[in-house]
This record gives C-alpha cells, sequence and structure tokens, in this order.
C-alpha cells in the first residue's frame, strides 16, 4: 500500500510539474499570439494611415490648381466680353490671351491628372486594406468609392478637350479680319468658359468627397484599432490571470506531496 500511495504522490507531482510548465508556455504564448495578431492589425491600419496621407496632399494639391485655373478661366471669359466684340483691334490682346491660356491652362489639367493617380492608388490600397480587416470581428468597414475618382478622371478628359477648343476658338478669333464672326465666337467663348468652370467645379467636389470619406473612414478606424488592441491586450492578460492560478494550485499540490513523499523516506 506505501508503494502504491508513493506511486500516485510522485505521479501527482509529475503532472503538477507538467501543468506548471505548460501554464509557463501558455502565458509566453498568450503575449506572443496578442503581439502577432496586434502586429497583423497594425500593418492593415498602418496601410490606411499612408493611403490616408497620400489622398490628403493629393487632393490638396489637386484643390490648388482647381483653383488657380478657375480664377484664370473666369479673368479670361472676362477680358473675351470686354475685347471680344473688337476682335480686329484687340488682336494682340486675345493673342497674348491665347498664349497664356496655352502655357497655363493645359498643362494644369495634366497636373491634375497626374497628381490624382497617386490618390486613385491609395484609395485601392485602402479598399484592399479595409476587405482584409473586415475580415475580423468589428471591424467591418466600408471603403473610400473608386467610382468617384473614375469619374473625376472621366471629367478631367473632358476638360482638356475643352481647353484646346477654347485655344482653338480663341485663336479663331485673335486672327479674324471681320467683325461679322465676332458675336458668334464670342458667345462660343463664353459657353465653353462656362463649361469648363463647371466641370472644374464637379472634379472639386468629387475629390473632396473622396477626401471626406477617407477622412471619416481614418476616424472610425483609430477608435477600432484602439478598441482592438484594448482586446488583444486583455485576452492576454486574463490568460495570464488564469494560467498564473493554475501554475499556484500547481505549486500548492506539487509541495504537498512531496512533503509527504520526503517524510515517508524519513519514517522509513
Amino acid at each position: 500500500m506505501r508503494i502504491l500511495e508513493k506511486i500516485a504522490r510522485l505521479a501527482a507531482i509529475a503532472l503538477a510539474v507538467l501543468f506548471i510548465c505548460v501554464s509557463v508556455v501558455g502565458i509566453f504564448g498568450a503575449w506572443f499570439v496578442s503581439g502577432k495578431a496586434s502586429d497583423i492589425a497594425l500593418k492593415g491600419f498602418g496601410v490606411i494611415e499612408i493611403g490616408v496621407g497620400v489622398v490628403d496632399a493629393g487632393v490638396g494639391r489637386v484643390d490648388d490648381l482647381i483653383g488657380t485655373t478657375r480664377t484664370e478661366v473666369k479673368q479670361a471669359a472676362e477680358t473675351i466680353k470686354t475685347v471680344g466684340a473688337q476682335a480686329v483691334s484687340n488682336s494682340p490682346v486675345l493673342n497674348a490671351l491665347n498664349e497664356r491660356l496655352e502655357t497655363s491652362l493645359a498643362p494644369r489639367i495634366a497636373q491634375m491628372r497626374d497628381n490624382l493617380a497617386p490618390v486613385r492608388g491609395a484609395v485601392a490600397k485602402i479598399d484592399n486594406a479595409v476587405s482584409f480587416l473586415s475580415s475580423f470581428p468589428m471591424l467591418a468597414e466600408r471603403a473610400p468609392r473608386l467610382a468617384i475618382l473614375d469619374e473625376s478622371f472621366d471629367r478631367l478628359e473632358a476638360l482638356s478637350a475643352d481647353a484646346t477648343q477654347l485655344r482653338s476658338t480663341l485663336r479663331e478669333l485673335a486672327n479674324a479680319r471681320t467683325t461679322d464672326i465676332a458675336p458668334e465666337t464670342v458667345a462660343t467663348l463664353n459657353g465653353l468658359a462656362e463649361r469648363i468652370d463647371n466641370r472644374l467645379g464637379q472634379v472639386h467636389t468629387k475629390v473632396q468627397s473622396v477626401r471626406a470619406d477617407v477622412d471619416a473612414l481614418k476616424v472610425r478606424i483609430e477608435k477600432k484599432k484602439s478598441r482592438l488592441l484594448f482586446v488583444f491586450n486583455l485576452l492576454a492578460l486574463l490568460s495570464t490571470l488564469m494560467l498564473a492560478w493554475v501554475i499556484y494550485t500547481q505549486v500548492v499540490v506539487f509541495q504537498h506531496h512531496w512533503v509527504r513523499v520526503r517524510r515517508k523516506k524519513v519514517d522509513s
């Protein structure tokens, strides 16, 4: 009977040591998994944060270009209204206006496209990151709409055509040798200038809409990031406390049976 009791106590000691070792490994594992999960989530959040920066910078530059271009187009329209009726006598003014538009209007429209290209790329990456994060509980989100940026590019293509037509029509007016075509040409130029201004306003509205969507997404993502990291750390802490309790109980078991085993040896 004593031999069986000793074997049982040694088995209990061995199990206690095993549970202690497993619990210690479990504590380190819980924090390791929490850290890895946090790193994966932060990478997704990081892509969104970088994308937001690219969108803000790109849209800011496009806004500046739109503002400058709209001002210039309105000034050109005013000049055409003022001197267009006497195109023959004001040919030098119209030629100078045409040269100014040729060296500034088309390049600015091209710059708008160039600055919107990285914005579209950033929004596409944000969309991928949001799709990835939405696979986690509590992280479902709606990405900014790429279709709005595609529409902006369409408007810029139409603007390029309008700008080309504006310059060619203005050149025709500046080179006119008779006043017969002036009223009709001036009306065409005013219509083109108004259409360009309207399309610039549409592009401005659309890119601002994208920026607002991205900024709102950033605010929501920041809140969810804080909440998710808190949950990861809380789960790791709870796991640590639970496993620490297991370690404590097994240490008590170990001490209890070890003392009994040592006492039996002394008695024998």
